[in-house]
């Protein structure tokens, strides 16, 4: 299993009461051994839907239905497994529950290829009703990815995101408080109902164990915190322009 800096992190000064709470992962039952069996049982568990795929794509073959059909593959979440001390949790604010997979499939997508632009789960209703030639609603906050299915993507994209929930709905191993984010390709900026504050340059601290780091601007957060108050109230067309900064 990878077991990047912010596993079991030691040192979790910078981060908000409800991590500094969090014991380290060998105290008690929360052993690395468990993360281990968790994360093989995970890997045996797509070997099946590795099978699925293989079947479906067989039989659309058959059908003669392979070569005009778009095949979107990704998750709803991702999933912590000891990163930041959490223990099996979705709900956090950092890379490993943000970020998804998603590869695509179809007419005039180049294999192998990929972009680096930013997509999010609110895009992909835009992008099946623009490959269905249906029309968009106005109260839709995405916008369409199949401007980068053709391989040139457009000059201008979004340039940020909002990360946000809501504590209380219970069901969870971990209680994460009511947040809002913002990620840019740069940084990632949150604030918590408790007032605490993260923020983490990504360029030079992809794996989050250091909040706000030496040196860091104040006009940055500022910055930051402004932009994020525009993506949590917006809606339809104006949150594709808070996205893009404009």
């Amino acid at each position: 299993m990878p077991r990047p800096p912010s596993f079991d992190e030691p040192d979790v000064d910078d981060k908000p009461e409800w991590v500094r709470s969090l014991p380290r992962l060998d105290d008690s039952d929360r052993g690395s051994e468990k993360f281990e069996r968790s994360y093989r049982n995970r890997l045996e568990m797509l070997l099946s839907l590795d099978e699925m795929v293989a079947g479906l794509m067989k039989e659309m073959d058959v059908a003669g239905n392979l070569e005009n059909t778009y095949v979107f593959f990704t998750s709803d979440n991702g999933f912590h497994l000891g990163e930041h001390r959490v223990y099996l949790g979705k709900r956090t604010a950092y890379e490993e529950a943000v970020r998804v997979p998603l590869a695509v499939r179809g007419p005039g997508v180049p294999a192998e290829a990929s972009v680096k632009e930013t997509s999010l789960n609110i895009d992909f209703a835009p992008t099946f009703a623009e490959l269905a030639g249906v029309s968009v609603p106005e109260f839709v906050d995405g916008r369409s990815l199949v401007p980068l299915l053709s391989g040139m993507p457009p000059t201008s994209w979004r340039s940020a995101f909002l990360i946000e929930h809501w504590s209380g709905d219970g069901g969870q191993p971990l209680e994460t408080p009511t947040y809002a984010g913002i990620r840019t390709d740069a940084y990632k900026y949150v604030e918590y109902d408790t007032g605490e504050k993260e923020l983490y340059d990504l360029s030079s601290d992809a794996d989050e164990v250091q909040s706000f780091p030496e040196g860091t601007d104040p006009a940055l957060v500022d910055g930051l915190s402004s932009r994020l108050e525009s993506l949590k109230y917006c809606a339809g067309q104006t949150c594709r322009e808070a996205e893009d900064g404009s």
